[in-house]
């Protein structure tokens, strides 16, 4: 018994597995793009007429911009092994690691073996799967993802690593999550700078538009900063989930990796273990869960699939007072049942087993249905 509980003990250490289920108050978006550019201080950027589409993401009526989002390293390449990752695997430097491909957990493969997917698109990559160090404006540097393309143990297949000409103009074919990696001159790695914020606007502000109506997420931020006195670098969360504001937190790119990990209740890859998720951004209102799911007349119900608690909020068309929330199993047995007092509620203590459910939520005058899966 004593070897089994040590066996145990050491596998936990070496691999952070969640004890608990997603926080009730994340999203669940039906996709998230991650787009990173580089080199750039805060205040070079938020508040300058060089950069007018990016400023424009920034004060957007669904957009969340951190104030206090740190740089946590140089040169590029360690930073952007932090944010997917969650540390820089003891590289220190922009040269090819010499012990690629890496066998440490990282996002691509946690949401691969959750059922997810993942894809990078960057920008001139030659080819599907190009491990070389450059061609044309491409740098692999830039392109964390590779460093774990192969066969082995927390690996990820060469067909996860695509050109940007493959980012899907029907949006609802992309995966779960992807980075988008420009080009050394649309990152603004190098100049001219104006490039890189005309860039944004022409080639990811479709997804954000689209993104605010369909339940999605754009993550801009930058893989470091230049030096400057407070670290500061630019991040910025757009969707239909977010709440629209400044956010002040002292944040970095473990924080974004954390985040997303507990969205689809991932584990955890490194440093992101001890670190907590962004939680303060998002709206209890506008949010629209499950995959594919479309806004409801009545009522939104999430997380769905839920574990022991989801959120009630008014559907799009819902103009009454909903007063009471009923749900019955798959025989028509009412299993429980609760007055609302208002919009969104936090329903929970509902103790039920796994399975599908119907909740119905009734006013006066109408009743609205959803299903609900209990996982």
């Amino acid at each position: 018994m004593t070897k089994i509980v040590s066996l145990v003990a050491v596998i936990f250490i070496m691999q952070p597995y969640k004890l608990f289920s997603q926080p009730a108050n994340l999203p669940k978006p039906d996709h998230i793009v991650v787009v990173i550019y580089e080199n750039h201080n805060y205040d070079d950027i938020i508040g300058s007429s060089t950069f007018p589409n990016i400023n424009a993401l920034a004060t957007d009526d669904h957009s969340a911009l951190f104030t206090n989002y740190q740089v946590i390293e140089h040169p590029s390449q360690p930073n952007y092994f932090d944010l997917y990752a969650g540390c820089n695997q003891g590289v220190q430097d922009d040269a090819v690691p010499a012990n690629n491909p890496f066998t440490t957990d990282n996002l691509g493969k946690e949401l691969i073996d959750a059922g997810k997917t993942f894809i990078t698109y960057a920008e001139d990559l030659p080819s599907v799967g190009y491990n070389g160090n450059t061609s044309s404006l491409y740098a692999r540097k830039h392109n964390p993802s590779v460093n774990w393309m192969g066969t082995g143990t927390n690996q990820i297949p060469i067909t996860t690593d695509q050109p940007f000409t493959a980012f899907p103009s029907d949006f609802t074919k992309l995966p779960t999550v992807s980075f988008v990696i420009p080009n050394l001159v649309d990152d603004m790695h190098d100049a001219p700078v104006t490039t890189s914020d005309t860039w944004l606007k022409t080639n990811l502000n479709p997804y954000v538009q689209w993104a605010k109506t369909h339940n999605s997420l754009l993550i801009f931020t930058f893989d470091e900063d230049e030096l400057s006195t407070d670290g500061r670098i630019v991040t910025i969360f757009a969707g239909q989930m977010v709440k629209p504001g400044q956010y002040a937190e002292a944040l970095n790119h473990y924080n974004i990796l954390r985040t997303i990990e507990d969205i689809y209740n991932l584990r955890y890859a490194c440093n992101a273990a001890n670190v907590t998720p962004i939680t303060d951004v998002w709206t209890n209102s506008s949010i629209v869960i499950g995959s594919g799911s479309e806004s409801v007349d009545g009522f939104l119900l999430y997380p769905n699939p839920a574990n022991d608690g989801f959120i009630i909020a008014r559907g799009s068309k819902n103009i009454e007072t909903l007063e009471k929330i009923e749900i019955f199993d798959v025989i028509g047995n009412k299993v429980f049942e609760k007055n609302i007092e208002s919009l969104p509620e936090k329903i929970s203590g509902m103790h039920l087993p796994s399975g599908a459910y119907s909740v119905k939520v009734s006013s006066e005058k109408t009743t609205y249905t959803q299903k609900l899966i209990i996982q």
